[in-house]
């Protein structure tokens, strides 16, 4: 009978692995966005893989510009509609029609 063999690698080396994978997956989805939509539509999909399966998450401006229903980028008018309201940003992803609403940090003087 067979042993089960676990991998050599540590956790620490993995998560270094995952990391760098989303910073490169990072500069790809902007470079993408402005260039071929289906370059930055899989390296959106992609993001949204590793950072489920290592939990390790991509900078809250970079999770803005995919879509969690299609997995698919958003670029601000061509593949989203962004509108602003009474303290109200309002995303919709102009492909599945999902809405995501986000409140807007007031500072008063």
């Amino acid at each position: 009978m067979g042993r089960n063999r676990r991998s050599r690698r540590t956790r620490t080396a993995r998560n270094a692995d995952a990391e760098e994978a989303i910073n490169h997956l990072s500069e790809v989805l902007i470079s993408g966005l402005s260039d071929e939509s289906t370059i930055a539509d899989n390296a959106a999909r992609q993001l949204i893989g590793i950072g489920k399966k290592h939990g390790i998450r991509a900078d809250p401006s970079i999770r803005g510009m995919i879509c969690r229903t299609c997995k698919k980028s958003m670029l601000p008018g061509r593949t989203s509609r962004v509108r602003v309201t009474s303290h109200v940003i309002t995303t919709t992803c102009l492909r599945c029609s999902r809405v995501h609403r986000e409140k807007c940090k007031v500072e008063r003087q």
